[in-house]
Formats: structure tokens, C-alpha cells, sequence
């Protein structure tokens, strides 16, 4: 289902747990309940990371731009790193996702 471009994207404040895929073939499972960022490879789901980040804040997740988040790697002496991935291509709820957007399936045209 294609979405109007003012709808297709996700802010901080939202809840539920999304599947948000970008044009380098890249995956980013994000739980906005939980407050987790883990990059996962398209296809065959494959972990890039060992595990998962804690989110500090989502700066902009928006269908044909990057996503911009800032996350906690837990290094010692540093607050935050800036993730900014390639273009959003697709966000998805994710399988069993809690909260009021978990029939959300928004992607570029």
C-alpha cells in the first residue's frame, strides 16, 4: 500500500516496533517501545550487529530520505553516536509490533 508522503514516516514520540529498509539493502529493526536500533541485512535476515543499540533519540525516519538517529553504543566516554543511514525505502510494522501504528506499511512510490 503506498502512502502520502506526509504520512510515510516515523517521529520519537510514536510507539510500536518497525522494520525500516533502506536502498543499500540494509534493514533496521527499530522499537520505539523499547528504545533499541539493531541494523539487519535485507533478504535473508543476517545481524550486522552483534547487538542492539539503545536509542537515544530518533532525529528523522521519512520514506525517500535518511533516517537520523542518534544511539547509545555503550563506549565507554561516549554519549551518543550519530547513525545516519541511506534512503528510506520502506517502513513496516514489524511482525507481533505493540502500540497504535502496528497495522502501518508505509513505502516510496
Amino acid at each position: 500500500m503506498a502512502a502520502h508522503p506526509e504520512t510515510a514516516a516515523l517521529s520519537d514520540e510514536m510507539l510500536g516496533q518497525y522494520v525500516v529498509s533502506t536502498e543499500d539493502g540494509v534493514d533496521y529493526l527499530l522499537d520505539l517501545d523499547d528504545r533499541r536500533l539493531r541494523r539487519m541485512r535485507s533478504g535473508p535476515r543476517t545481524e550486522l550487529d552483534t547487538e542492539s543499540a539503545s536509542l537515544v533519540m530518533l532525529a528523522t525516519c521519512r520514506v525517500d530520505e535518511p533516517m537520523v538517529a542518534l544511539v547509545d553504543r555503550h563506549a565507554p566516554g561516549v554519549w551518543f553516536t550519530r547513525r545516519t543511514t541511506a534512503r528510506v525505502t520502506q517502513i513496516t510494522a514489524a511482525p507481533g509490533s505493540r502500540g497504535p501504528e502496528s497495522t502501518t506499511v508505509l513505502e516510496s512510490e
